[in-house]
Order: C-alpha cells, then sequence, then structure tokens
C-alpha cells in the first residue's frame, strides 16, 4: 500500500493525493484509463465506495473524465482550455483551428513579473513566445507566452520546425508537462503598440486583455500567458445550469 504523504488526513484524501501525485509523475498518460475502482480499492485497502468517492472527487475537480460505458480516463484538459473561446469566428458553426504564427521565440533570463508568476527564481530562465493565430489574412487573437526553461527545453527545437495550433498536446507529447487547469483574468485594455501592428489597427485601440496562468497536475504554473483580441473580434458564451 502506496504511504500517505499525510497521515493527518482522511484515508480518501491520502488516496487522492496519491492517485494525483501519480498523475503528475505520469504513471497514466493524457487520455489513459485508469485502473477500475475494485482494483485501486484493493491496492489502498479500502471499500470500493471509498474509492468511488475518491474517483469523483477527482472528476469535479477536472482530473479526471468518465466515459460512460468505457472507463475513467487522465483529462485531456487542453480540449477545453483553448483561447480560441474568447475570439469570434469568421462564420458561424466554424470549427476549423485557425492558423498560428510564431513571431518571437527566444529564451530570456531574469524578467521579473514572468518569473514571480512562475514561482522561478529571479534569475532563472524563461522561454518567451510571441505569437498570432489568424483566419485566412484576418488575425483574431495575439499571445504572450511564458515558459519555463527548465521543464520546456525539448520544445524550442520543435517548434523551430513546426508551427502547431494548439500548444497543450504539444508540451504533453514533446516535452512530458501535463497541463492541467487554468485561470483566466478577463479585463478591458488598450492594444500596445505591436501588437496593434499585428492586427492592422491603430495603437490603444480598445481590447480585451486575458490573463492565463495554467498549471499542471501537482498545482505548479507551467505557463503564463497574456493574449489581445481587439473588442470587435472578441466574443465569449458562457452556458449555466
Amino acid at each position: 500500500m502506496p504511504t500517505p504523504h499525510d497521515p493527518r488526513l482522511p484515508r480518501h484524501l491520502q488516496v487522492k493525493d496519491e492517485l494525483m501525485r501519480r498523475i503528475a509523475d505520469r504513471a497514466w498518460k493524457t487520455g489513459e484509463a485508469l485502473p477500475g475502482e475494485e482494483k485501486l480499492a484493493l491496492e489502498f485497502a479500502i471499500s470500493v465506495g471509498t474509492m468511488r468517492k475518491v474517483m469523483q472527487g477527482l472528476v469535479q475537480d477536472g482530473v479526471l473524465e468518465r466515459i460512460h460505458g468505457k472507463g475513467t480516463f487522465v483529462s485531456r484538459s487542453f480540449e477545453r482550455s483553448s483561447m480560441l473561446r474568447f475570439v469570434r469566428f469568421r462564420e458561424p458553426g466554424t470549427v476549423e483551428l485557425p492558423t498560428a504564427k510564431i513571431l518571437t521565440m527566444e529564451v530570456r533570463k531574469g524578467e521579473a513579473q514572468a518569473n514571480a508568476k512562475l514561482g522561478l527564481a529571479p534569475n532563472d530562465k524563461t522561454i518567451y513566445l510571441h505569437r498570432s493565430r489568424s483566419y485566412g489574412d484576418e488575425v483574431v487573437l495575439v499571445e504572450h507566452i511564458w515558459l519555463p526553461q527548465g521543464r520546456f527545453a525539448k520544445l524550442l527545437p520543435y517548434l523551430q520546425k513546426e508551427s502547431p495550433p494548439l500548444l497543450y498536446p504539444v508540451y504533453d507529447a514533446v516535452c512530458g508537462v501535463v497541463v492541467f487547469r487554468a485561470v483566466d483574468d478577463l479585463a478591458m485594455d488598450s492594444l500596445p503598440k505591436e501588437d496593434a501592428k499585428i492586427f492592422k489597427v491603430a495603437s490603444k485601440s480598445p481590447c480585451m486583455r486575458i490573463e492565463r496562468s495554467m498549471t499542471e497536475h501537482g498545482g505548479a504554473v507551467i505557463e503564463w500567458r497574456v493574449s489581445y483580441v481587439p473588442a470587435d473580434r472578441f466574443h465569449y458564451t458562457v452556458e449555466i445550469r
């Protein structure tokens, strides 16, 4: 039976923490099914009912997802976390992904705000990406992305050859980093001069500024991103049940 992280916690929380640790360590990859509740309950020496409670808690947290008739899988959170839900599609019903173009890609050292957001030491290095997302000749989104250089060293050679529309699957496949939870902070702002040129609009045009912190399953922040969408290209729908 695995050694619990904190014996003071209730047993179901100890088991939940252990499963979280295994997922963070990639014992099961993104989209991979976990063993059945009965098998896990036997391993942890708990009742099937308690294990079901553990699994349900991880589903509610977004770590796992249940597919009826198939099992419980490590969540593909990136599929629900795309920045594209904030942009107006060119035509109703459009599902195609926009083209991604990397404008700048470099390693930076000692960027105070980025390092603080990523929980890095003041002189640690980050990978900085500046990229645009477009439908045809219309740029709909511009992103500034910072990543811990130590965790994403393999990303640079990959992006020198490829410009994928979605980065989160690449983080998983190339760097072994699985994204889990996004925290988005939206605010009205004015476009920075360099980004206004990319959108081909006047400097300081109104826009939506979207600041995102993305964490892995273990809770560490692995990406800090600031994106801009011109006001006339911004769209967001929320369904509440």
